[in-house]
């Protein structure tokens, strides 16, 4: 495979990667930066316009997919989604989320010919976490009891709602992975990022208990 990127129209000005590849990503090409940042990393990078039309319509019929096994259904972008499957036990016969998620993945692949990675995890912070972890077309769960070894170990960039911005600040601090951010003290963090500091560290630490 060659890295492969999809993006805006360059001649129009909205020249940004909406989406890679896992060869790009080898190289460190990331959503939201332009291509011409691209091109520095990966001078072979191939670019394709985004079909957006076509993206929509794949994103309904995997929407409709998860409905079949939760009406707790909350979309995260054009492409993502999280679902609340706690008290599906009996409707289904299925009571494992890693289960659940394994047959969504296949629905998705043999109804849609499309890959998922999924993660299963009991907030939405580490399932998101966790989808990202094992790429393409894998299941990756981040329990409490795991999330340490699993989680601490990635950059702080993983965590949501860590963008260029908030991880600069964050490496000023010495803070490069999701375990240092764990382990700083609440105060150091809200007295540089204000209430912003106080989200990521509740984050870090396995704090979410918004719903679905």
């Amino acid at each position: 495979s060659k890295p492969l990127a999809v993006c805006g129209d360059q001649s129009k000005r909205h020249g940004i990667i909406l989406a890679k590849n896992e060869k790009a990503k080898l190289y460190g090409v990331k959503t939201g930066e332009t291509i011409v940042e691209a091109r520095k990393k990966c001078p072979t990078l191939i670019t394709a316009p985004a079909h957006y039309s076509l993206y929509m319509r794949y994103s309904r019929a995997a929407r409709q997919i998860y409905l079949r096994y939760t009406d707790r259904v909350e979309p995260f972008g054009m492409d993502e989604a999280w679902l609340e499957l706690t008290g599906n036990k009996g409707i289904f016969g299925i009571d494992d989320g890693k289960l659940v998620a394994d047959e969504i993945r296949r629905t998705l692949k043999t109804e849609l010919g499309i890959t998922a990675s999924v993660g299963v995890a009991d907030n939405k912070v580490f399932a998101k976490l966790g989808s990202d972890y094992k790429k393409p077309d894998a299941i990756t769960t981040m329990h409490r009891d795991e999330y340490r070894k699993k989680a601490w170990a990635l950059p702080a960039s993983d965590l949501l709602y860590v963008g260029r911005s908030t991880s600069a600040k964050l490496a000023k601090m010495g803070i490069r992975t999701i375990g240092d951010l764990a382990t700083t003290d609440e105060k150091i963090l809200h007295s540089q990022l204000g209430k912003m500091g106080d989200i990521l560290w509740a984050f870090a630490n396995g704090y979410d208990d918004s719903p679905v």
